[in-house]
């Protein structure tokens, strides 16, 4: 039988237990106070990608996490192309790009799971031998499933299904709005960065990226291709045929040019009736058989005007590039020799004949006295 003084000790027992449970209730209120703040506080999709993989786990003591979007007609591949992602988000990011895999999102529950991981159910969302308990967040903007994001521990007690379930559905809130957000912004920016007409990028990305590349290229000391493509005499098929066909040669010197091009290699409507490649990692000797073939594909196009009329398209095209070393100039200078050497060369190529390519060759440029890099 309890004295006065043992109920007394008992209670405080417990009152102390509760007093602990809450601190660290208010603890974890405030953490996640400042997580979701930092997480929509972040400008760019890389940012939130950055706070998903690392912040999270480390504020709340988590082990491994992914995030798994919709990436419906590869639409996200395309908003994300210019994105650059390290090796471990390619690992915690993965985009859903088929029709099975979409199904598997829709089959899953529309509410939050958190209990024991189970390989045969868990696996396609988050593949690990160690983590033990897992929660399952499903991503939802008006009333559709864009994604899940989990998040897993190696102690098979961490997540229970009673446990923070508020928490829970308000993160996963935060986290598809904040998505959604970043992914509208990112659309936003790809429109003043696509040509309308082509739907490949315009001169304002390609002179941007440029700078972006030799800035790259002055770390790795990789060589650095550019070729200028212009369309013969095209001028004379909008004044003898019309814009509407104008337009047609141009959309479809794109696909042509696009479909030759390597995933890394960036294609842009320069100006008018002419594009520009961009090609990373890329000799002159490379880029040279590269613009043959862009040549080549175009010039096997025919567009029938009427019955009686066939319009065969050509193009000129010149060629320079930036090879390997480190340099004195800075990179907006070196982007101007580039792109100069490239025109003189289209220039030429116009100059004898059109129909051709004509290469400038590497650019002569003094180096620094730092030693290239090997190039694996």
């Amino acid at each position: 039988m309890y004295t006065l003084e043992q109920e007394n000790q008992q209670l405080k027992k417990q009152l102390d237990l509760l007093l602990q449970n809450a601190r660290e209730n208010q603890q974890k209120q405030q953490r996640f106070e400042q997580f979701e703040f930092k997480l929509m506080s972040a400008e760019s999709f890389e940012a939130i990608l950055h706070c998903l993989e690392n912040d999270f786990p480390r504020v709340f003591n988590y082990d491994v996490s992914s995030l798994l979007l919709i990436n419906k007609h590869f639409s996200l591949s395309n908003l994300l192309a210019n994105v650059s992602f390290n090796r471990s988000e390619k690992k915690f990011l993965r985009l859903l790009n088929f029709p099975v895999e979409w199904e598997r999102l829709d089959k899953l529950s529309s509410t939050i799971y958190a209990g024991r991981y189970s390989s045969t159910q868990h696996h396609w969302l988050l593949a690990s031998n160690e983590v033990k308990s897992i929660a399952v967040l499903p991503l939802i903007r008006r009333g559709q499933k864009i994604g899940v994001f989990c998040c897993a521990t190696c102690d098979e007690h961490r997540f229970e299904p009673d446990q923070a379930n508020d928490f829970f559905v308000r993160l996963a809130f935060v986290i598809g709005v904040c998505i959604e957000n970043a992914l509208n912004r990112e659309k936003l920016k790809l429109r003043g960065l696509t040509d309308p007409l082509t739907k490949v990028r315009n001169r304002r990305f390609f002179d941007q990226r440029l700078i972006d590349e030799i800035n790259r290229q002055q770390r790795t000391q990789a060589p650095l291709s550019c070729i200028l493509f212009d369309i013969d005499h095209f001028k004379k098929v909008y004044d003898t045929y019309g814009h509407l066909k104008g337009d047609e040669v141009l959309i479809d010197v794109a696909r042509r040019i696009q479909k030759v091009l390597r995933t890394h290699e960036i294609l842009a409507r320069y100006g008018g009736e002419e594009f520009a490649v961009l090609m990373p990692d890329t000799s002159n000797e490379a880029a040279t058989f590269v613009a043959q073939r862009l040549i080549s594909a175009i010039n096997r196009s025919q567009y029938p005007i009427n019955a009686e009329t066939i319009l065969n398209i050509t193009v000129s095209a010149g060629l320079a590039t930036l090879p390997a070393g480190k340099y004195h100039d800075m990179a907006e200078l070196l982007s101007s020799k580039l792109i100069a050497n490239a025109d003189k060369a289209l220039y030429q190529a116009k100059e004898q004949g059109r129909n051709r390519q004509m290469n400038a060759g590497e650019l002569p440029l003094a180096e620094t006295t730092e030693q290239p890099a090997t190039v694996v």
